[in-house]
C-alpha cells in the first residue's frame, strides 16, 4: 500500500521479466531461486539492449527500478511465511546517468514563454503554466506528488504545501517561495475557474456551469476540468516558445532546483529534506553535477 500509480504499473512488468529470465534457465519455483540467479539477472540487465532506445543499453536508474521490484517481491514472499527467498539486494551507483539540468537563464526563458498568447485563453492557461513551474521547479516536487495535489494542500498564508503521499508513502511540508506563492495564488483565484467551468454562450450571455465530472478538489485541471496527470504537451509548448533546446520534464525541474539551491550554498541535508529524500545518497548526485564540470551553462547571471 502507498505506492505511486507509476510504481504499481511498472512493478509487475519488471517482475515478469525476472520470471522470464528464470524460466529460460529452468527455474520454475521460488524454492529454486538462489543469490546467483539474482546476480545473473542484474548482469543480464546491464548488457541487454533498451528496446525504446534503438539498441542502447538500460540506464542505471532503470536497472535499479527493476531490481527494486524484485526486492519488494522477495520481501513480500518472506513476510508471507510460506516460502523463504534469501537474496541480497544490489543497488548500482548512478555515476553515468547525470540528469539534464536547466540553467537559471533557461528557467527564466521558460517562465517568459508562459505569457505567450494562446489561441484559446492566454490568461488561464498561462496562469496554470506558471503554477506548474512554481510546484515542480519552485517546490521540487515529483510528478506524482504534483499531480496529486489538492487545493486544500496549499497554504498560502504560511507559504507551504503539503505532500500527502510522497515516495515511500511519506508525508512532508514544502516551503513555497514568495514569487511561486504569488503565481499559485493568481491561478487559484482566476485561471483555475476557466478549467473548472464551461464557457457557454447563451441568450442571456455567458453561463458559467461546472463541467461534467469536474474535479473540484484537484489543484491542476485539464481542459475537461479533471485532474491533470500529464504535462508533456504543456512542456512541448513551452519548449517551442521559450527557445530552450534542452528537453525537460517534471523531474528536470526537480533536478534543476536542487542543483541551483546547492549552488547558492544550501546544505545538502536541507536539500534532502526539501526533496523528500530518505537518505543523503540520492542527494549526493547534485554534488557530482556541481563538482564534475556539468555546470558550464548554469551561470545564474547569464
Amino acid at each position: 500500500m502507498g505506492y505511486a500509480k507509476g510504481t504499481v504499473e511498472t512493478f509487475p512488468i519488471h517482475l515478469r521479466e525476472f520470471f522470464h529470465y528464470l524460466e529460460q534457465r529452468n527455474i520454475f519455483h521460488i524454492r529454486q531461486i538462489k543469490q546467483r540467479h539474482y546476480d545473473g539477472f542484474v548482469t543480464y540487465l546491464q548488457i541487454r539492449t533498451n528496446k525504446r532506445n534503438k539498441g542502447g543499453g538500460l540506464s542505471t536508474a532503470t536497472i535499479n527500478k527493476t531490481t527494486q521490484s524484485v526486492n519488494t517481491f522477495a520481501k513480500y514472499v518472506n513476510q508471507n511465511g510460506r516460502f523463504t527467498l534469501n537474496i541480497t539486494s544490489r543497488h548500482l551507483q548512478n555515476t553515468q546517468d547525470i540528469p539534464n539540468v536547466l540553467s537559471e537563464k533557461e528557467i527564466r526563458q521558460i517562465y517568459a514563454a508562459t505569457f505567450t498568447p494562446h489561441r484559446e485563453n492566454t490568461q488561464a492557461i498561462g496562469q496554470r503554466d506558471r503554477a506548474i513551474l512554481a510546484v515542480f521547479y519552485g517546490c521540487g516536487l515529483r510528478k506524482s506528488e504534483g499531480s496529486d495535489l489538492n487545493i486544500t494542500d496549499i497554504d498560502l498564508l504560511k507559504r507551504r504545501l503539503f505532500v500527502r503521499k510522497g515516495k515511500g508513502n511519506k508525508q512532508r511540508y514544502v516551503p513555497i517561495a514568495a514569487k511561486a506563492a504569488q503565481d499559485i495564488k493568481h491561478y487559484l483565484e482566476y485561471g483555475r475557474y476557466w478549467f473548472l467551468e464551461s464557457q457557454l454562450q447563451g441568450l442571456r450571455g455567458k453561463n458559467l456551469l461546472e463541467k461534467p465530472n469536474a474535479d473540484a478538489s484537484a489543484l491542476f485541471l485539464n481542459q475537461n476540468g479533471q485532474r491533470m496527470n500529464a504535462f508533456y504537451d504543456r512542456f512541448k509548448y513551452l519548449e517551442k516558445y521559450s527557445g530552450v533546446t534542452t528537453h525537460f520534464s517534471t523531474h528536470t525541474f526537480r533536478h534543476s532546483i536542487a542543483t541551483h539551491l546547492l549552488q547558492r550554498g544550501m546544505q545538502l541535508e536541507e536539500i534532502a529534506q526539501f526533496l523528500g529524500h530518505s537518505s543523503l545518497e540520492s542527494t549526493q548526485l547534485y554534488t557530482h553535477i556541481v563538482e564534475g564540470g556539468q555546470l558550464n551553462n548554469l551561470n545564474p547571471n547569464q
